[in-house]
């Protein structure tokens, strides 16, 4: 008895969406259209260039460890003076720079003596430009701080040729799923809908009997 309720029930879903599928074609092609539209003519696209630091402790100096020294150093490129001295160096004469810090990531992995300074902006020059240039103040900044220990640069940062920011095939794929999901929300709506008129259409064209009382 289960197996065949169970049979008839799948029966029914695959009934409802065939009946329905063109809504749940027509909702998803217009919201991955929408995704895909929006990510590539709406918003604009960010660029992200990366240049890497090498961290070298000084042989003569006290006992630092590699750790501690990286850690510093992240501390130091995020420091408004190390921005503020970007800011100079470039000649800017208005705020936008400033707002480096939120577009700055210094990161390192466990036990390594190499730090990557990544900065993202609109314009993929603008973004090499300014992390080379943070690299290039930290070296003249850092000797003047820590006396135990070198940098260098491992590799400058190159102009990026693709944007970080937005992702197309992704934003794309959510709308397509979003539309999926409305569509079968309505779909199901739908068919809900029709079944309960239909029931109610049912139980008005055939009234319970009603009894009457016998005569004595």
């Amino acid at each position: 008895m289960n197996s065949i309720h169970q049979k008839k029930t799948f029966g029914d879903h695959l009934m409802t969406l065939k009946k329905g599928w063109w809504v749940l074609c027509l909702l998803t092609l217009l919201l991955a259209g929408a995704g895909y539209a929006v990510s590539t003519y709406v918003i604009p696209p960010t660029y992200e260039a990366t240049a890497y630091i090498l961290v070298v402790p000084q042989q003569n100096a006290e006992t630092t460890s590699t750790t501690t020294l990286v850690s510093t150093y992240q501390d130091i490129l995020r420091s408004p003076e190390v921005i503020d001295q970007v800011a100079q160096k470039m000649d800017v004469t208005d705020k936008r720079i400033f707002d480096l810090t939120n577009r700055l990531t210094v990161a390192s992995n466990l036990d390594s003596q190499v730090i990557a300074l990544s900065v993202t902006d609109r314009s993929a020059e603008q973004a090499a430009i300014q992390a080379n240039t943070m690299t290039e103040v930290f070296q003249d900044y850092v000797p003047q701080l820590i006396k135990t220990s070198s940098t260098e640069v491992f590799s400058t940062a190159r102009i990026p040729t693709e944007p970080v920011s937005p992702n197309i095939l992704m934003n794309t794929a959510i709308g397509g799923i979003l539309g999926l999901l409305f569509g079968l929300l309505i779909v199901y709506s739908r068919a809900l809908g029709k079944k309960s008129v239909a029931e109610e259409t049912k139980e008005t064209s055939y009234p319970q009997a009603v009894s009457h009382p016998s005569r004595s």
